[in-house]
């Protein structure tokens, strides 16, 4: 009886220790499916006109159930709230965060990406389109070799506000050349790159004293110290939409002047680099 007993016990605690496995195996397979593949940071402001449709593509993404949307109100006098409400019961993947003063484009990225669950970070203007397949593609190309930092690729142009990436009139197609050092005076990333989190880590934040190159000092810093980025052959990101009172495409004389001094700014600190 006393052996029967014993081999009762042994056999419980077998099973125990099985169950115990078991779960531990389960957790670090659900830790793996809940962190994000990619978090995708966005700032929204004064996009009344934008964001419904923003939304209604983004979601389209191939890989968009595997990523992290985090959108940013940065106090915008538009009425985007009550849109964005409306996406928030249904996608349990969008993170949205409401501030109480515009600390300006480069401060509302900063804050995404210390906020961003994902080793990789996509930032998706509210009044572009991106190729639906584009976030895949990207992801892709970081993950298949861990000496690239960022990834670009070409981009479509429009003048037509809510085109989409496959119904467009696009003016005209960019394409960058491939990576080099020298060539990132042409800020060859371009509006719709990808890129390591690790990067900050490496090469610091974007510079928040910046109007609107502050993407473009922060890949010329990085560049400078290292950093190295690819461009995806044959593959168009999206579409880029030359909003007439977007911060790099408002004609306005004091945002070009402020422009301007920016460009001049990282120059002249990086002149060495084109010499």
């Amino acid at each position: 009886m006393k052996r029967y007993r014993l081999r009762m016990l042994c056999t419980v605690f077998l099973l125990l220790s099985i169950i115990s496995v078991r779960a531990e195996q389960l957790s670090v397979q659900e830790q793996k499916i809940i962190k994000p593949r990619v978090s995708i940071i966005t700032s929204v402001f004064n996009g009344d006109e934008f964001i419904k449709g923003f939304l209604e593509d983004i979601v389209q993404e191939s890989i968009f159930n595997e990523c992290e949307l985090i959108l940013i109100n940065a106090h915008s006098p538009g009425n985007e709230d009550a849109v964005i409400q409306e996406y928030l019961p249904k996608y349990q993947n969008i993170k949205y965060l409401k501030l109480d003063h515009d600390p300006g484009l480069y401060a509302v990225w900063n804050m995404a990406i210390k906020l961003a669950e994902s080793d990789l970070i996509a930032n998706a203007n509210i009044d572009d389109r991106r190729n639906h397949q584009s976030l895949e593609i990207m992801a892709q190309a970081l993950e298949a070799d861990k000496n690239i930092d960022l990834v670009y690729g070409d981009y479509l142009i429009t003048y037509i506000a809510n085109e989409t990436f496959e119904r467009n009139n696009y003016r005209w197609i960019v394409q960058p050349p491939d990576f080099q050092p020298l060539l990132i005076v042409k800020c060859l990333p371009g509006p719709q790159p990808m890129w390591r989190k690790s990067m900050h880590e490496k090469y610091g934040f974007f510079n928040e004293e910046f109007f609107s190159y502050g993407d473009y000092e922060m890949w010329v810093r990085a560049v400078t110290q290292g950093a190295q980025f690819k461009k995806i052959p044959n593959f168009i990101t999206g579409l880029f939409y030359q909003n007439p009172h977007g911060l790099s495409t408002d004609q306005n004389p004091d945002k070009m002047q402020k422009r301007n001094a920016e460009e001049a700014r990282i120059v002249q600190t990086y002149f060495y680099l084109w010499r």
